[in-house]
């Protein structure tokens, strides 16, 4: 098997540079993230106001406890603003699912991970995220009382260590010769406290971590992409993988696909999902050189769905359990034995 290299350029200082997006995958986080500054999107200047509007941003969050998996999201595409945390404890198969939709102009997110913040506050529903990487720091602060018939739920986690101790995935992808996005992923642990009802959750590195993402991007008008995520801990080594199918104009030369091994990033090449019986039966996720041969099988549903003609949601975002094998380099590999994490299959029309 002949490895796949994509090469890891140095962060410049920002990430638009005299209006054009700079392309590839870089090493550290960027400081000055401001796709606002990019000029001729569409081939063609646009007003600031349309690049906002065309500008969809989140965080995401994925924790892992020993019996928990949760998903916290604040998420702004620009139309319908969803903030949300999911809580599924994996030995009772008990499912919450707490979420508010809004308007977009009621959710913040935060211009960097080096020292901002992204947030949603509502009457009895709030979502705070502190990205203090300048103080090797992300904190987190949840409190949800009185929703719907489910246990309230009070957080307080910090992110061990970022960029420190780990190598984040950090892309430019484009979609058009001057149109992409932004990501920078990255595999952690955790430390903090979580209440949930009259459950008291304590958070230690050894064994508890997350996955976070910062996204910003000018995605299509048809918007799509195929992802998956999980990790777990392999003879005490915090292992974890991310894989997805978007819209990169090269794939070959512009993923987000990587294996987090220990303090190591091992890159992976592009992959294609194939779904024979659909999105709630078993998800094969391949390349092209044998590297990534897994399997996702869903257990629990997470869909959003709607068709207004001119704004459209046609997302499915299962967790579940992954089997298989990544080879990382040429006769390594790591065996992914019931790895918990999370897919999507997402279609916005926005």
């Amino acid at each position: 098997m002949k490895g796949y290299i994509r090469e890891i350029f140095s962060t410049p200082l920002e990430l638009v540079t005299k209006g054009q997006i700079n392309f590839g995958t870089f090493d550290k986080a960027f400081s000055k993230i401001n796709l606002l500054e990019a000029k001729k999107l569409f081939g063609f200047p646009i007003p600031l106001f349309l690049k906002k509007m065309r500008l969809k941003e989140w965080q995401a969050f994925q924790f892992w406890t020993e019996d928990f998996f949760i998903l916290m999201a604040v998420y702004n595409p620009k139309s319908i603003s969803i903030n949300q945390l999911l809580i599924f404890n994996r030995k009772t198969k008990q499912f919450y699912k707490y979420e508010k939709k809004t308007a977009f102009w009621k959710t913040k997110i935060s211009e960097n991970l080096i020292n901002g913040f992204s947030e949603f506050v509502a009457k009895n529903f709030k979502l705070h995220v502190f990205n203090e990487l300048e103080k090797n720091r992300i904190k987190i602060e949840i409190d949800i009382k009185k929703f719907k018939t489910y246990p309230d739920f009070e957080a307080d986690i910090e992110i061990v260590n970022p960029e420190s101790k780990n190598k984040p995935i950090i892309v430019s992808i484009p979609f058009g010769k001057n149109r992409g996005m932004y990501s920078h992923k990255e595999l952690s642990g955790i430390q903090g406290v979580i209440k949930l009802g009259s459950k008291i959750i304590n958070l230690k590195p050894e064994n508890s971590f997350a996955i976070f993402d910062d996204h910003k991007g000018y995605y299509p008008y048809n918007m799509k992409y195929d992802w998956v995520t999980a990790a777990n801990y392999v003879n005490d080594e915090l292992v974890g993988f991310n894989l997805t199918d978007n819209q990169s104009v090269n794939s070959e030369k512009f993923n987000e696909n990587g294996l987090w091994k220990g303090n190591q990033l091992y890159l992976l090449p592009p992959v294609k999902f194939i779904r024979p019986n659909g999105v709630n039966k078993e998800w094969i996720i391949r390349d092209d050189r044998g590297q990534v041969e897994l399997s996702f099988f869903p257990v629990q549903k997470n869909n959003f769905r709607f068709n207004l003609i001119a704004v459209k949601s046609d997302y499915y975002g299962p967790f579940g359990y992954f089997k298989g094998f990544i080879k990382y380099s040429p006769g390594k590999k790591v065996i992914v034995d019931d790895f918990f994490g999370m897919g999507e299959k997402k279609f916005i029309r926005s």
